[in-house]
């Protein structure tokens, strides 16, 4: 009884944690720089001018995110990545931490918390954090790091999971906000996103996603894939059969139900085979793509 109890406390924390985006911001620090940058501003169309020529004309808003940088002076290729609708968790740090050993420039943008928002897992209240709203930040990191001397301003990727992973989507959809920026991505990755199967994209995409996904369905994905099979660029689709959402976060364990839209809950539970799996696609994903 005594054993039980403590585990079933260990995961009610565990879910505490995650529900308000908890991770160890000194431990990030010693390792990652807080930058801040505006957000990306939609292209507004001179329409005095015989070109038609579209030019930002105000800054975004403020927010701020969190640089990892390789070894040496590059420039180097770079990825932005995107946290799900939990806001940062310590696992997207340790996984800029391993892209940071594999020669990539990372920065983990911060949605959130510069609006004064810890999570947002109930549905999408705030305007600015919705998928729309937060292709702008991902565009705003992009044309920061653009401007890095250490950066490769042509070899710049994303990665999205979950609420991020669909914004990640949406950055490269050939008809979506990103299609007026002049810069653009050159490869996405996204972990659990929720596949809009009518898509198409501008960029080359990878999916990776558990069959047990019942808050992001597999299956969505499995039809985006299809619709998309033969097209260029290609979208890949990697679908681990005994996974979970979140099936990257060791801190999970061996899982825990949390809250979401309309009342319904979601189980969410670590998978390692998947994870080690997961960061072997990914690295080779953008190895050969940036």
């Amino acid at each position: 009884m005594k054993f039980s109890f403590r585990r079933e406390f260990v995961k009610t924390v565990s879910a505490v944690l995650l529900l308000f985006g908890t991770y160890s911001l000194a431990n990030a620090q010693s390792v990652h720089e807080v930058v801040h940058f505006p957000t990306g501003v939609m292209p507004s169309v001179d329409t005095s001018s015989s070109t038609n020529t579209e030019t930002p004309t105000t800054l975004g808003a403020p927010i701020w995110g969190h640089l990892g940088r390789p070894e040496g002076q590059g420039p180097h290729p770079a990825i932005v990545l995107l946290h799900g609708c939990g806001g940062i968790q310590q696992s997207h740090f340790n996984w800029a931490r391993q892209l940071n050993k594999a020669g990539y420039v990372t920065l983990v943008v911060d949605s959130f918390r510069p609006r004064s928002v810890i999570r947002q897992c109930d549905g999408d209240k705030n305007s600015t954090t919705t998928v729309a709203g937060r292709v702008l930040d991902a565009y705003g990191a992009l044309e920061f790091l653009t401007t890095q001397p250490y950066v490769d301003q042509t070899r710049v990727g994303l990665i999205g999971w979950s609420h991020g992973g669909e914004t990640a989507l949406a950055a490269v959809s050939k008809n979506g906000v990103g299609s007026r920026f002049q810069q653009s991505f050159k490869a996405v990755a996204t972990l659990y996103p929720y596949c809009n199967p009518g898509r198409d994209f501008s960029a080359p995409v990878m999916v990776l996603i558990g069959e047990k996904d019942h808050w992001t369905p597999a299956s969505e994905c499995s039809k985006l894939a299809e619709n998309n099979a033969g097209e260029i660029p290609e979208v890949e689709l990697v679908l681990y059969p005994d996974a979970f959402h979140a099936f990257d976060d060791p801190t999970i364990g061996s899982g825990f139900f949390i809250p979401g839209a309309l009342g319904q809950r979601h189980w969410l539970q670590y998978d390692p085979k998947a994870f080690a799996d997961a960061k072997k696609r990914l690295i080779s994903f953008f190895s050969s793509r940036l």
